[in-house]
């Protein structure tokens, strides 16, 4: 009578399912055995295969043991492509969602080690692509400190809400003209700004153009790169450049990564104006 039937351990066996989990199904009315005898011997025909499949199928998608229980007594081509449908669409917004974490994390990786390997103060000619970014708020020249950590707190916000915190940090621009004119005590910044990841939905977006830029790198608080400018200006000078008027500064090391503002390793670029 039992010659073409399995025993609860040959089926879980053959299935790759723990017998335990076979149990709870069986309490949980999801997934019972084909025959149970008289002394309580239970025993799963190997077309049941079919349906512990389609179980493990519909509990990878996220749908309850209940759900799953619907399902299988109901199940057909049209009601399962359905399923399917409706769970596509979040589940590649997860999966997105995950890969902008993962490319934000390589970045800050990628920023320290960068920092590791770099020279202080030092002059370096660089070639780079263009970057897409959003700007912050422009910040009036007179802005009291209320003003400016209101709009960085704004555009934090707004780095908050698109999930753009893990990778590059908040960075600034300054007016290069206006900050050698006004000589003050502290770096003034005109806009805030994110580098966007690769994976942006963004419309409304900003671009540093591509091209040789001077580059250095201040160790210390950001209000006190203006510190490093001087030597900027002697380069300049000395090779008869000629710069743009915006200087981009871009934490390498910052208060994610250091507790110490001392610290902090910015990145310094002004671009090179072509001569003809």
């Amino acid at each position: 009578m039992y010659e073409n039937l399995l025993s609860p351990n040959e089926f879980a066996n053959i299935s790759g399912i723990s017998r335990q989990t076979l149990i709870f199904y069986e309490r949980k009315n999801v997934f019972k055995p084909i025959l149970k005898n008289e002394k309580g011997f239970r025993f799963y025909s190997l077309e049941q295969l079919d349906v512990i499949v389609t179980i493990q199928g519909l509990q990878t998608i996220g749908l309850s043991l209940r759900e799953i229980q619907d399902y299988i007594e109901n199940r057909n081509a049209e009601l399962i492509y359905e399923l399917y449908s409706s769970k596509l669409i979040p589940l590649k917004q997860t999966v997105q969602k995950y890969n902008r974490m993962i490319e934000m994390m390589n970045v800050k990786l990628e920023l320290i080690k960068k920092a590791k390997s770099v020279l202080l103060d030092t002059i370096y000619l660089e070639y780079r692509p263009a970057i897409q970014i959003i700007k912050s708020k422009e910040i009036p020249l007179d802005a009291s400190d209320t003003i400016q950590y209101k709009i960085l707190g704004e555009h934090m916000e707004y780095r908050k809400v698109k999930d753009y915190s893990l990778g590059h940090a908040v960075a600034g621009i300054v007016d290069w003209k206006r900050a050698i004119e006004s000589m003050t005590d502290k770096t003034q910044y005109r806009y805030y700004y994110t580098i966007l990841p690769s994976s942006h939905e963004e419309t409304d977006y900003s671009v540093i153009e591509s091209g040789t830029y001077i580059v250095i790198y201040h160790k210390g608080p950001y209000n006190q790169t203006y510190e490093i400018y001087p030597k900027i200006i002697e380069y300049v000078k000395e090779n008869h450049f000629e710069i743009e008027s915006m200087l981009y500064e871009e934490s390498l090391i910052d208060e994610t990564t250091e507790s110490d503002p001392n610290n902090y390793i910015t990145q310094i670029s002004v671009r090179i104006k072509e001569i003809f």
